[in-house]
């Protein structure tokens, strides 16, 4: 249960700044832009954390 706390604080403190980032940067340039920064910001790190989290378990499977 304290994991979940941990995560979803994490989460929290990293989302609300890449979000108002992304809207920002959206408002200043091209709405194209921001969402390519919301996604290089948003998915890159969870898609990278999926699959070392993958590679981690099959080593540990192994």
């Amino acid at each position: 249960m304290g994991f979940l706390y941990v995560f979803f604080c994490a989460g929290f403190l990293y989302l609300v700044p890449a979000i108002l980032l992304c809207r920002k940067v959206a408002k200043k340039t091209t709405a194209r832009t921001g969402w390519a920064m919301a996604f290089l910001l948003l998915a890159l790190p969870a898609v990278l954390l999926t699959v070392g989290a993958m590679i981690d378990a099959h080593r540990a499977a192994a």
